[in-house]
């Protein structure tokens, strides 16, 4: 079940990701490397400087250079966010990307009085187990069932191998509750994979903003872990509130 580079836009996507980082870079490096070689001497005179045409020319210059270095290194920044925050499987927000608008959304919360949810889904076990392209196939197709679902204003991620998490802003528990149900059914169906049609489910968790347990990211985390153990015990197929 291989693949070629170019029939995976992934790959190709990465690979030209890493030649626009290295080309920003590489103007960025040139126009630090004319700074170091222009010379601007100013000459005072009764107690006013001034600068030779020649000097102004080579200001000018700078500049010019200095505004495509500048754009370059904004393109840079945004491509590295780009591949820190994908998970190409899935399509959706990295590990550590989804944590951080989740770190970011508990201080909004504490500050502003807002609410939210979060929901955690995962692939619960095969008899049997699968491995490979099969359990890819299962991680993308359930990441795609779960894409369905989530509005513009939610964030959804992979935080492990067979593990999601759907950050829920301005949303309250019982919503999110409905949300994850909704979800839990619309992949619970059998899917085609190389040993022939296998059932698959997810078990997830709720957790409410406004839980106080929650005062930082680290008790979040604690929280969130509870849950999902809760529902791995009262599993499978199951959502605990």
């Amino acid at each position: 079940m291989g693949q070629g580079m170019k029939d995976n836009p992934g790959i190709l996507h990465d690979i030209r990701t890493i030649r626009d980082i290295e080309a920003a870079l590489n103007e960025a490096e040139t126009f630090i490397e004319q700074v170091r070689n222009h010379k601007v001497r100013l000459t005072l005179d009764k107690g006013v400087y001034s600068v030779s045409r020649d000097d102004m020319a080579k200001i000018a210059d700078l500049i010019s250079t200095l505004e495509k270095s500048g754009k370059a290194l904004d393109g840079a920044i945004t491509y590295l966010r780009d591949i820190m925050a994908y998970d190409e499987t899935t399509r959706m927000f990295s590990r550590r990307y989804i944590f951080h608008l989740l770190e970011k959304e508990l201080y909004r919360a504490k500050r502003y009085n807002s609410s939210f949810a979060i929901m955690v889904l995962e692939l619960d076990p095969i008899e049997g187990g699968v491995t490979g392209a099969d359990e890819t196939y299962l991680v993308a197709e359930a990441a795609r069932e779960i894409r369905k679902f989530v509005r513009e204003s939610d964030s959804p991620g992979r935080t492990s191998e067979r593990t999601f998490m759907i950050l829920l802003p301005e949303t309250d528990a019982k919503g999110a509750k409905i949300l994850a149900e909704r979800i839990r059914k619309a992949i619970d169906r059998k899917y085609d994979l190389s040993t022939g049609k296998t059932p698959m489910t997810v078990s997830g968790a709720i957790i409410n903003g406004a839980d106080p347990r929650l005062d930082d990211m680290a008790a979040l985390l604690y929280v969130m872990d509870q849950k999902l153990g809760e529902a791995r015990d009262k599993g499978p197929n199951i959502i605990v509130g």
